[in-house]
């Protein structure tokens, strides 16, 4: 590793040197050859237009004067002789240079003495290979005229038009291009790691960790880290959770991720972290058909013994009952009804854990599309995806909550106990994608996505409680069904002169369904005598259904004109959505008549609720809260305006204005629960100034800056009520409809240097200060309950590197071997305020923020053999998970080493096999307070293989 880091770092110190050879044949320039237009040449200079040899003549150079020795050109239209500015030109056999022409066309290619084959391509114009070009002592003259494409525009498009945002080259030329501070990852690139989602893939991202489903941008996470699909936000479908669920997204439909570090006044002014950008698989080009089967296993759960449970574990939720219908729905059920012994009997009794035997996972995808192109410049494009995956887990973790002594300082264990847990999830992903081009200035398309995943898990709790003063057992089983349902309807239209007029909008509508059909909660303690007896407590013999519905819609329209390098952008957006969440309890109680036998406190929960002894001994009683169903809507108008303006040649400003109106109002109150509810609502008028600059100090290196001021929200889940129960920590979350929204100063700084086509050099600085951060809080000390709280104030300091380079820069044979990192260095303050009374810490970070988040990776490519190997290295810093309350010290999530290796192999021209292993290093994530341990457990290594097969 030392080695690697050595030859990083003199590679990046030497970016654009070549070596200096001491001797090297005379350049060799081939034979006349009259080609089609766009087809590859072999070591000629060809008029793509005619079809003709143009001049390449060698530059004679003396051995004496040792001048370096490469490639140079000037590339220009085959029509109007025009140059070509900004044309790719990329070495693509013989080394991995690449560079692009400058204001004249003009390109210089520095490399040693060999034969090399070169690929020159632009928008809208048909590409050229250039093979076989024998570079001697010296620069060998090059130059090439390329034809644009015959026809439409659409034609265009198809050929060679856009940059591959699908590809790491075409996300670095759009990162270069861009007017804010990005980081973003390809569907190339998440092909060459195990990731299987996109909640997996964007930990790659620079300052990107992952917190079980929720991603943290630069050390924060929940509402400070937006999630948007083709630019439009998504909302939770977990009623405990905050952001869109990442893991119903499989990589098969992703095209990239991206996370914009930086404000923009087209975007929406929820921002602090970022906002991370999912984009959506376009249409190819051209029939591609792709099909993939996977099989893997993780050494924790596979052919070994896991928690399930009967009737758990159906594929994505076909065949799970529920029980709720038939229920009076507009009074609760008591156990002194006449009809409660009849609901008693309507539950599925099953209430105890089983061991099974672990399967292996496994999934499949096939995708299938393609571009049609009609008379008149029309064209039709389409993509067709589907996905299905299931996959086991199991979890075994010890477990210590603590109190704190006041009279010695020294923390106590409350409970000591061990948490096995297992499960089974399935996800279903499908995709359709289809484009129309009415003419060349008119786009329409069309997206539909869908996901659902269902997830049934078994968790067994063991072991000692301070609060029952005794040894406890618990159970509890849950089933989880959630389905995203999403489609846009987008356009784009230009007018006037060249196009100086363009016109986008979309329309969008979305439909989130979460449901708990029936969780079972069941607890016995130790008694007196030492025997363990059913607990008749709340979060024991309970069953608890929920559900929660969450749509929206809106639509934007923007609309942009431009002259040369001056643009003005104004644009409207409007966006509304409404959450309903019903939830109802169930307990079972006994009657303590005098005919009541307490010996059957003791038997298992299926024959304690035996049918029999429902009636005589046990009832059905509702227990649900008054907070358990809440209605809650959202509105969120919006309209901007920015400019791009150029200061200079090289230097421009991009300047904008936002004005956002937000509603939100939710009312909480239960039919089947007595008693007065709290309800929050909030009406903001929010201006937010945006100023973006950036310098092209060369045709390869920018300096780039910006401030805004934008806001963060509470979400629905964080201003609700309801309660929820954590079984694995035995504490509830709550929410708190008093929080106000917070706001954010933001400056940014990055300078960027695009050695080549996949390589970077980058360093970067920021800085946030937050009024009224919202951070999750314990709230009991005792009980070590959670929920929400605004703090007076925090700051946000942070340093982002990365670098990506190919080793080819130190010596040709190395040119198979590419290697990347990227640092990110945070430190965070929050200032309480008035929360400091009762907050335990009088200086920490925010929670779950990270001191440092590290990236690395390796990889090597054998195009001739189509063999790829990649090692990826993730680690983060300890981070707070629960911030303290009342003496009880912050609980810090402890750093965890990640190695993941992938291996993949061409099989012919139509198949290929990639074996993964995850997590190789199987650490314990470790959770501490005060230095002790409270929640340990091993994740476990996986491994996956995976056949691709692409007959088209």
């Amino acid at each position: 590793m030392r080695i690697l880091l050595s030859a990083l770092v003199v590679a990046l110190s030497t970016a654009s040197a070549a070596q200096q050879p001491d001797a090297a044949p005379a350049p060799v320039v081939g034979s006349p050859v009259a080609v089609s237009p766009g087809a590859p040449v072999q070591g000629v200079p060809v008029s793509v237009s005619t079809g003709t040899p143009v001049q390449a003549a060698p530059v004679s150079v003396s051995p004496e004067a040792r001048i370096p020795s490469g490639i140079r050109g000037r590339l220009t239209d085959a029509v109007t002789g025009e140059p070509l500015v900004l044309c790719s030109v990329k070495v693509t056999e013989g080394g991995s240079a690449s560079t692009e022409t400058d204001l004249e066309g003009n390109f210089q290619l520095a490399l040693p003495p060999g034969s090399y084959t070169l690929r020159f391509w632009y928008d809208q114009y048909v590409g050229v290979d250039v093979k076989q070009i024998r570079v001697g002592e010296g620069f060998l003259q090059q130059d090439v005229a390329l034809k644009p494409v015959e026809g439409s525009f659409v034609e265009e498009l198809v050929v060679m038009g856009t940059v591959d945002r699908k590809s790491e080259g075409g996300l670095l030329l759009d990162r270069k291009m861009s007017n804010t501070v990005s980081d973003a990852i390809s569907s190339e690139q998440i092909s060459r790691s195990p990731d299987s989602n996109a909640g997996d893939a964007v930990k790659r991202v620079t300052s990107v960790t992952v917190v079980g489903r929720n991603v943290f941008l630069r050390g924060l996470g929940g509402r400070y880290a937006a999630t948007t699909v083709n630019g439009v936000a998504l909302p939770s479908m977990d009623p405990d959770g905050h952001q869109a669920p990442l893991d119903l997204f499989p990589n098969s439909l992703l095209s990239t991720l991206s996370v914009q570090k930086t404000y923009g006044a087209e975007m929406s002014g929820a921002f602090a972290g970022g906002v991370l950008g999912i984009e959506t698989n376009s249409y190819p080009a051209t029939l591609q058909t792709q099909v993939k089967l996977s099989l893997g296993g993780n050494t924790q759960t596979t052919f070994r013994a896991r928690e399930g449970f009967l009737g758990g574990g159906s594929f994505l939720g076909l065949g799970m009952e529920r029980p709720l219908s038939g229920l009076p729905t507009d009074k609760p059920v008591l156990s002194n009804d006449p009809q409660a012994e009849s609901v008693s009997e309507g539950f599925r009794n099953v209430w105890s854990s089983e061991t099974l035997r672990g399967l292996p996972n496994g999934s499949a995808s096939v995708a299938v599309g393609n571009t049609h192109s009609y008379d008149g410049g029309r064209a039709l494009g389409y993509l067709a995806n589907v996905s299905l995956s299931r996959g086991e887990s199991a979890q075994t973790a010890s477990v210590r909550n603590f109190r704190f002594d006041t009279n010695t300082g020294e923390l106590i264990p409350r409970d000591r106990y061990q948490s096995i847990t297992g499960g089974v999830n399935s996800s279903l992903g499908a995709l359709l994608n289809v484009g129309y081009q009415l003419d060349p200035d008119h786009d329409l398309g069309l997206l539909t996505l869908l996901s659902r995943s269902a997830e049934s898990t078994a968790q067994h709790l063991s072991g000692y409680s301070d609060n029952d003063s005794g040894d406890f057992d618990s159970t509890r089983l849950k089933d989880t069904l959630r389905t995203l349902s999403f489609s846009q309807l987008r356009g784009s239209h230009r007018f006037g002169t060249e196009g100086v007029f363009t016109l986008k909008w979309q329309g969008n509508f979305q439909l989130t369904l979460a449901e708990e059909p029936d969780t079972r909660d069941f607890q016995y303690v130790e008694n007196q005598q030492g025997v363990l007896q059913y607990r008749e407590m709340a979060n024991s013999g309970e069953r608890f259904f929920s559900q929660l519905s969450d749509q929206g819609g809106g639509g934007s329209a923007q609309l942009r004109w431009s002259q040369g390098s001056l643009a003005l952008t104004g644009g409207l957006s409007a966006q509304v959505s409404s959450r309903s969440f019903d939830a109802r309890r169930f307990q079972f109680r006994s009657l303590r008549d005098e005919a009541f036998d307490s010996a059957l406190l003791s038997l298992t929960p299926e024959e304690m609720f035996a049918e029999d002894h429902l009636g005589p001994s046990f009832l059905a009683n509702e227990s649900t809260f008054n907070t358990d169903r809440y209605r809650g809507t959202q509105r969120l108008l919006g309209g901007f305006v920015s400019a791009e303006l150029p200061l200079t040649q090289s230097l421009r400003a991009v300047a904008g204005a936002r004005l956002e109106s937000f509603s939100q109002r939710l009312d909480s109150d239960s039919p089947f629960a007595p008693g007065a509810t709290p309800s929050a609502a909030r009406e903001e008028l929010q201006p937010m100034p945006s100023l973006n600059v950036i310098w092209a100090a060369t045709g390869e290196m920018n300096l780039r800056g910006g401030y805004s001021f934008t806001v963060a929200r509470p979400q629905f889940r964080e201003i609700a009520p309801f309660q929820y129960y954590d079984a694995v920590r035995r504490r509830a979350i709550s929410g708190n409809p008093g929080l106000v929204s917070s706001r954010i100063h933001n400056l940014d700084a990055r300078w960027e240097w695009f050695l080549g086509e996949t390589e970077v050099l980058s360093a970067g600085g920021f800085f946030k200060q937050f009024l009224d951060p919202i951070e999750q809080v314990v709230v009991s000390a005792n009980q070590g309950d959670l929920g929400y709280r605004n703090a007076e104030a925090a700051t946000v300091l942070g340093l982002e590197l990365e670098a990506r380079a190919s080793l080819g820069r130190l010596n040709p044979v190395l040119s198979p071997l590419r290697v990347g990192a990227n640092v990110s260095l945070i430190h965070s303050q929050v200032s309480l305020g008035a929360g400091q009374a009762v907050s335990t810490s009088a200086h920490r970070p925010l929670q779950g923020q990270s001191p440092y988040v590290i990236n690395a990776n390796l990889g090597y490519l054998a195009e001739a053999t189509g063999t790829e190997l990649t090692a990826l290295y993730n680690v983060f810093g300890p981070r707070i998970s629960e911030v303290g309350f009342n003496y009880l010290p912050d609980t810090y999530e402890q750093p965890l080493h990640r190695l993941d290796l992938t291996v993949s192999q061409r099989l012919g021209k139509s198949l290929r096999l990639k074996a993964t292993a995850t997590n190789v290093l199987n650490q314990s994530s470790v959770f501490t307070q005060q230095g002790a341990e409270v929640f340990r457990f091993r994740p476990g290594a996986t491994v996956m293989t995976q056949l691709e097969w692409s007959p088209l």
